[in-house]
């Protein structure tokens, strides 16, 4: 069967119809699959802050640097930035709340997750 003869049997329409769908669903799950990431990633990173916070150990720190890491390989700038800053301000507590409030606003608007306002 010659490509004439089948673009005429199935039809160009319902080829092209395939064509689009297959490579929107592709879109779709590597956009899921992101999400998935990043969410994982936050989160790991979030208990990270609040068990280094809680039990201040090297243990504990350790574990933020490794979660901080996986961000470093998924999240945009401003998230990497916004994580580096509640590094930074560890010794200042106004600073550090200022740091914390960013956070949560990044990652809220990296996950396109509405903010209460």
């Amino acid at each position: 069967m010659t490509i004439i003869q089948f673009l005429s049997a199935f039809g160009f329409g319902a080829i092209i119809t395939a064509l689009v769908q297959s490579w929107l669903s592709y879109k779709s799950d590597i956009a899921k699959r992101n999400f998935q990431e990043k969410k994982e990633a936050y989160i790991g990173l979030l208990d990270a802050y609040h068990k280094a916070a809680v039990e201040n150990s090297n243990v504990a720190a350790k574990n933020f640097a490794f979660w901080q890491m996986r961000c470093d390989l998924v999240a945009p700038k401003k998230v990497r930035d916004a994580i580096q800053e509640i590094v930074d301000t560890n010794d200042d507590k106004e600073k550090r709340y200022i740091a914390h409030e960013k956070l949560k606003n990044v990652l809220r608007k990296d996950l396109s997750v509405n903010s209460g306002l």
